[in-house]
């Protein structure tokens, strides 16, 4: 299961990672800060676990199984080594012991325990403890000072170390209801590539399910770095309409009354329903599109909006770069907001308002130089500067 665990969490690593990389900002930031602690963990019990890593303790259930199974007996204390590893700044450290239990014969071992500070001690060279041997046959034991009467283990001599069979501490398995219990997954030879596959699976599936709501900007990240390019400019043909389409999706219809477009996000106001004033904010960015809210300013008339069909889309990139070459500044940041223009009909009921056809404004700048240049927002006529 830790395994799993880790696999999981690495997957949500990669995941994380790729859309903190094309989805918009803080995207996969919580991801990364509950995956890389999960998977840090996970890879630490796995190695503990790995180690042998067990507990000297006892529960009450094992005693009392223990007694009625007649599972007691006496341990010496042969050698006590620090392995350099601190769990909670309490040592781990490798146990040689004699076991002589009640019934069987005696046999030597070594387990690999946290042992608490205070009860390094007990476990001086020669001491001899009870313990409570905590499977048939097998080399698990706990300590149990203090649990039984000196009657219990009375007359028990526990041999010299080197006359008897050493058994080794099973590792990755530990004793459970008075029977071994192993990982839900192995850790032998056997089945090794299947293990090895499903955990690569499960790594794929959770990197691909964090990535999800980022696929529009995965496909386009990709299909920008074919093309040579670093990152996706949302002021491109492709890219543009990829997003134009989200946001139609999002909004629900294809009317609008203000567009900004942006390298690295589109700010659209919408009416919430075509043909009323009320007016929300939408936002595209990094393959999402967010519902702001209302916008700051609402217009007065149901007659400013105008469809995205009305604006060239296609033509936008490729006006910029006009507007570039006519007044040598850079593409660089530019931007392009449409709106419609304003009634300029003194005697027109609508005079001041912005009812007319819709114009789209190019903006160049520098740090020491700004342009704008207007353009009918079909792409026809001429670029006028501002």
């Amino acid at each position: 299961m830790l395994r799993l665990i880790f696999s999981a969490a690495v997957g949500a690593l990669v995941g994380g990672a790729i859309a903190a990389l094309v989805g918009p900002p803080g995207a996969g930031i919580w991801i990364l800060a509950i995956a890389l602690p999960v998977g840090i963990l996970s890879l630490v019990f796995i190695r503990l676990g790995a180690s042998g890593l067990a507990s000297t303790s006892v529960s009450q259930d094992d005693l009392t199984r223990a007694r009625a199974e007649d599972r007691l007996g006496v341990a010496r204390i042969e050698a006590v080594r620090q392995t350099g590893t601190q769990i909670n700044d309490q040592p781990v450290c490798e146990i040689d012991v004699t076991v002589q239990p009640r019934r069987g014969a005696a046999y030597a071992t070594t387990l690999r325990s946290i042992v608490p500070l205070v009860e390094l001690g007990a476990l001086r060279p020669g001491a001899i403890r009870p313990v409570a041997i905590l499977i048939e046959g097998g080399p698990e034991f706990g300590f149990i000072d203090g649990e039984v009467s000196p009657e219990e283990v009375a007359g028990l001599t526990v041999p010299p170390q080197g006359s008897v069979p050493t058994l080794a501490w099973p590792k990755a398995q530990r004793v459970v209801n008075g029977a071994r219990r192993g990982p839900l997954l192995g850790i032998g030879p056997r089945g090794r590539v299947l293990r090895g596959i499903l955990f690569v699976v499960v790594a794929l599936a959770v990197a691909a399910a964090v990535v999800a709501p980022y696929s529009r900007a995965v496909v386009m990240t990709v299909q920008a770095a074919q093309e040579g390019r670093i990152g996706v400019d949302l002021r491109r043909p492709d890219e543009l309409a990829v997003a134009v389409q989200a946001l139609e999706d999002e909004i629900g219809h294809d009317e609008v009354s203000s567009v900004l477009i942006r390298s690295d996000f589109i700010r659209v106001e919408a009416p919430l329903i075509p043909g009323k004033t009320e007016t929300d904010v939408w936002m595209y960015r990094g393959g999402v599109v967010d519902h702001e809210g209302a916008a700051p300013s609402q217009p007065d008339l149901a007659s400013e909006q105008f469809s995205w069909k009305d604006i060239a889309l296609s033509k936008v990139w490729a006006l910029m770069g006009k507007v570039s070459a006519e007044s040598g500044i850079a593409i660089g940041d530019a931007s392009a907001v449409v709106s419609r223009s304003t009634d300029g009909d003194i005697d027109s009921e609508t005079f001041g308002k912005s009812v007319e056809a819709p114009e789209m404004f190019i903006s160049l700048r520098t740090d020491y130089k700004s342009v704008s240049f207007r353009v009918n927002a079909d792409g026809s006529g001429d670029l006028v500067a501002q």
